[in-house]
């Protein structure tokens, strides 16, 4: 059942409970305090009681010791009893067991038979204390009127009532309080409990809306992001991460959960990329392997082809072979020939890469210059940098020295106007600030001129600097070209020297071939007959090719099917 409620019901049902058990500690109390209230009158009562059993018991002995007569001690025990007073003018009375009045407050009472007295409710209170007095003593209570304050109307009343017997003269002592100041002591202190009962159940009220609030609203913000992280919503912010509670660590264990599920995405993601990847890959394999199954078949079709021709070429071969044997006579001869030619050849390489030689060493040398003109140019080009920086630094320094001359001009009119304001006293100063102005004006005249000619400098070095930078350039593609060219040469070289080594092995090969034209001969002869068993191997060609051609359509049937 209370698996079913939300967390802040549950703590409010605090304040049931909390009323609960203050009206069953308030009822509790009442009750003790009513009878802890009435046992304290009733343990006055019996208090009094004895002494006043204590009174009568004092004569009782006297008249035992013969001092006096029953009656006389009887007299002076009711005349001491007659004399008590206790509380609120409370009084002692006694009755025999026969419900004879012996003492009491009103005279009038005294000697009375009184066992059938009934009060306005209809209690015998004499027969009642009668009774008691027999058994040892006890309580009752009744209704009894009491008179109004300050002569007022008199009202019925709760009263208390005990009695205790006198066994040697059978009386039956009695007296009484009014209980009615009970009540109205239970009553105040009932409103007292109420309200401190009240006052408690409002102040544990407003605790337990605090305390539900101060959790339920955060577990309402952690359930809240609970569900938005469900949903997927990883960008949410996570409160109460700074708290040491239990809400600071369930919102720690939080941002543990939305960690792991950003990692998770990206862990998707990558999933993802190597799925699409995977699938990327099985498209190009699936591409790679039509087009290899497309290429083996045209190659196998080729290869078919390539075993037909060559069977037909073996054919023409085997009539080639003989008309080759009619040609050797004529290929002895061209050999002859060959050797003489070839040995010319020779010598006329070795001249060749004796030139090449020359022209690396030229082809060097040319490097090498152009590597220092490249150096020159670099440090040419820094040094007419530095030649306009400095022209630079001149114009700013003219700069300044052209203000200054337009401050002095400024400074020699505004004299002369005070000269003149002086009238003859300041004549001699008018003069003075007129060759201040005079050069002034020369000096910024001057200035420009200089302006003019370090623009020029400025530019002129400009020219240069674009200029050394251009020869640099073209330098270092000389370089570069001289070493692409000496790299060649090397190449050349060595070339040269090979076609010579060659061109000597070739005139040494040429004697050969005269001696192996005659063997020539003989493998014509064999040629013939090799050309017909090619022709048999190209036959068993072309059947293996379209062997070769079904197995890899099957392979490439197989692997797709996996």
């Amino acid at each position: 059942m209370l698996s079913n409620l939300k967390i802040s019901h549950r703590l409010l049902l605090f304040v049931p409970v909390l009323a609960v058990a203050l009206i069953l500690a308030v009822g509790s109390g009442l009750s003790t305090l009513r009878t802890t209230l009435v046992q304290d009158r009733q343990q006055e009562l019996i208090q009094i009681l004895t002494i006043v059993r204590g009174i009568a018991q004092n004569w009782h002995d006297r008249e035992q010791s013969g001092e006096m007569t029953r009656e006389q001690a009887q007299k002076g025990a009711g005349d001491d009893i007659r004399k008590l007073r206790f509380g609120n003018g409370e009084y002692i009375y006694v009755n025999n067991y026969d419900g004879m009045t012996v003492v009491h407050a009103k005279r009038d009472f005294e000697g009375k038979n009184r066992m059938g007295f009934k009060t306005a409710d209809g209690v015998e209170t004499v027969r009642l204390g009668v009774e008691a007095a027999k058994k040892g003593g006890g309580f009752f209570t009744y209704n009894f009127s009491r008179p109004g304050v300050n002569g007022g109307e008199a009202v019925n009343v709760p009263k208390l009532s005990y009695s205790l017997g006198f066994e040697p003269w059978q009386w039956a002592l009695g007296t009484g309080v009014y209980i009615d100041d009970i009540d109205e002591t239970f009553n105040a202190i009932l409103v007292k409990m109420l309200l401190l009962a009240a006052a408690i159940l409002l102040a544990g009220s407003v605790v337990a809306v605090l305390l539900a609030r101060s959790i339920a609203r955060p577990l309402t913000m952690m359930t809240d992001r609970m569900g938005q992280l469900a949903d997927g919503d990883l960008a949410v912010e996570i409160p109460l991460l700074s708290d040491r509670n239990e809400m600071g660590r369930l919102a720690q264990a939080l941002e543990v959960f939305k960690r792991n599920g950003l990692r998770a995405q990206e862990l998707t993601r990558a999933q993802q990329a190597e799925q699409e990847a995977k699938e990327r890959r099985q498209v190009a394999v699936e591409k790679s392997l039509a087009d290899f199954q497309d290429k083996a078949a045209h190659i196998v079709g080729n290869l078919v082809d390539a075993s037909e021709k060559v069977r037909n070429h073996s054919s023409g071969l085997a009539g080639m072979a003989q008309q080759s044997r009619g040609l050797i006579d004529g290929v002895n001869q061209a050999a002859s020939e060959t050797t003489s030619n070839v040995q010319m050849i020779a010598s006329a390489a070795e001249e060749l890469a004796a030139a090449v030689g020359e022209v690396n060493q030229q082809v060097t040398r040319s490097t090498d210059i152009a590597e220092r003109a490249v150096h020159e140019a670099g440090q040419t080009s820094a040094t007419m940098g530095g030649l306009s920086e400095a022209a630079q630094n001149i114009g700013s320094i003219i700069q300044v020295i052209s203000d200054i001359a337009s401050q002095t001009n400024l400074l020699a009119l505004n004299a002369t106007i005070e000269a003149a304001r002086a009238g003859e006293a300041g004549k001699g100063f008018a003069v003075v600030a007129s060759e201040v102005k005079t050069l002034a004006s020369q000096t910024t005249k001057a200035t420009d001129e200089i302006q003019s000619y370090v623009t020029g400098i400025q530019r002129e070095t400009q020219r240069a600097v674009e200029a050394i930078d251009n020869i640099a350039r073209v330098v270092g593609d000389m370089r570069t070209i001289a070493a692409g060219i000496a790299s060649a040469m090397e190449q050349q070289g060595a070339t040269t020297a090979d076609i010579a080594r060659n061109i000597n092995q070739a005139a040494m090969g040429t004697q050969q071939v005269s001696a192996n034209v005659v063997g020539v001969a003989g493998a014509a002869e064999q040629t013939a007959q090799s050309a017909n068993s090619l022709n048999e191997a190209s036959e068993d060609l072309r059947h293996d090719a379209e062997t070769l051609n079904t197995e890899i359509t099957s392979f490439f049937n197989r692997l797709r099917a996996i």
